[in-house]
Order: C-alpha cells, then sequence, then structure tokens
C-alpha cells in the first residue's frame, strides 16, 4: 500500500537561472575582444597618419665642394715672451669635395722685442738667439672631420666646422747677422661658423717651425725655430659647386 501524506510538499526555494546563459557569455567574449582589438588598431593607425606628424630638417647652408675659399685674416704670435708678432695674410683652398681642400697660404709678419727681451739683455747679459720671420709661402692641405649645429634662442641654428690643416713652403727670415728664406712645415687647427650659403668666419691656432741660420760662438749653426699664432679671418666661397 502507498503511503499518502495529508501535507503537501513544500514547494523549492530560490532564483531561477537559465541553465544556457552561461553559454552565451562565453560566446561572446571572444568578439568583444576582437572589437576591442581592432579599435585599438584603428586608434593606432589614426595617430601615425603621415598628415599628423611634421618632419623638420635643416639642410647644410655652406656647400663646399668644387668650390673656390679666399679667406683673408689677421694673425698674432702668442705664447712667446721676447718677441711679439703681428701680420696678415691671405689663404686660397680649392674644395675636392666636402671636408677636403688644397692650397696656398701667403703672410707677412712685423716682430717687435718685448720688455722681457730688453731686460734680459741689459740687465742679465742672456744669450737670446733672435729669429724674425718677415713672411711665409706654403702649400696646405686640409681636412674637416668634424661637422655640427647649435641651436641658438629664437630657434636659430649655428653650423660649424672643425679642421686640421698641414703645410711645407719656405719661409724668409732675419737673424742680427742672417737672413734668408728658410725651409717651414706648418700645422694647425681651426674652427668655421657658417654665415650663410657662401660666407663663413675662420678661427685658427697653430705653429710655424723652421731651419735658421744662426751664429754661435763665431760660426754659423742651423737651429730650428718657431713660433705659434692665433688668427681670425673670413672666407669667402666662389663657385656655385656640383
Amino acid at each position: 500500500m502507498a503511503r499518502e501524506s495529508w501535507f503537501p510538499a513544500l514547494p523549492p526555494q530560490g532564483v531561477a537561472r537559465l541553465g544556457g546563459a552561461p553559454h552565451v557569455c562565453r560566446a561572446m567574449r571572444p568578439w568583444v575582444l576582437c572589437v576591442i582589438a581592432c579599435s585599438a588598431a584603428a586608434a593606432r593607425a589614426q595617430s601615425a597618419d603621415p598628415a599628423d606628424t611634421i618632419t623638420a630638417v635643416q639642410k647644410r647652408p655652406l656647400r663646399q665642394a668644387q668650390r673656390l675659399e679666399i679667406s683673408p685674416y689677421g694673425e698674432m704670435g702668442i705664447g712667446d715672451p721676447y718677441l711679439q708678432r703681428w701680420g696678415a695674410g691671405l689663404r686660397a683652398m680649392w674644395h675636392l669635395r666636402e671636408g677636403l681642400s688644397v692650397g696656398v697660404d701667403a703672410n707677412g709678419l712685423g716682430t717687435w722685442a718685448t720688455q722681457e727681451l730688453v731686460i734680459a739683455k741689459r740687465e742679465l747679459h742672456a744669450r737670446i738667439l733672435e729669429s724674425r720671420q718677415r713672411a711665409s709661402l706654403a702649400g696646405f692641405a686640409a681636412i674637416a672631420p668634424l661637422y655640427g649645429k647649435v641651436a641658438l634662442p629664437g630657434d636659430a641654428l649655428v653650423h660649424f666646422e672643425t679642421f686640421l690643416d698641414a703645410g711645407l713652403g719656405g719661409a724668409w727670415t732675419e737673424t742680427d747677422a742672417t737672413r734668408g728664406v728658410r725651409p717651414m712645415i706648418a700645422a694647425g687647427i681651426g674652427q668655421r661658423i657658417s654665415l650663410g650659403e657662401s660666407v663663413a668666419i675662420t678661427a685658427r691656432v697653430g705653429g710655424n717651425l723652421y731651419a735658421e741660420r744662426v751664429m754661435v760662438d763665431g760660426s754659423t749653426q742651423t737651429k730650428a725655430m718657431g713660433f705659434w699664432t692665433v688668427r681670425l679671418g673670413l672666407s669667402f666661397y666662389l663657385g656655385g659647386g656640383p
């Protein structure tokens, strides 16, 4: 016999949940990620639009290749306590290409005794060999291994280059007993600042070394003589280049 109850069973309590809902959410996740990825790619492509990018390239204003440089300059001697030198010269250089040139340099110098030389001779009775270079003429070769730009206030750019040069030639010199043309070598380092397409300011520090003939104890001897100079000038470039 089946057992019967006089009290009906209590209905189940709680919140009903659909069994298919979790499957729907899992199916939507790849689509949501795909939409996000496509939106990010479109945003990157829009930000990289060439119309929104500004590229500024400052070209080199002074071109030297296949041009003739004419440079007048003034110079003064440095580092000599006994002789003071002042002079001027002219340099002509043909630029084979950017950073490489060959040419000639001619200058004249005036030499004056300093107070130290007068005191050394008069009071100390020192024997000082004086050699005065009056003029020189030499062939030179120069390279410019360093080129750069410096930004100034007001969005201005200064273009500069550093050059090295060396030369071989002759110097007209004189001493108290001898005078004549002596073999000479010269070298220096300088800076060139561009002022436009055909003009530049040039500063250089260099030295000259020559074989001088001097009188020592009644006999003529050959002594190496030299001095340092600093020069400042302008460079003018002729020709239009390639």
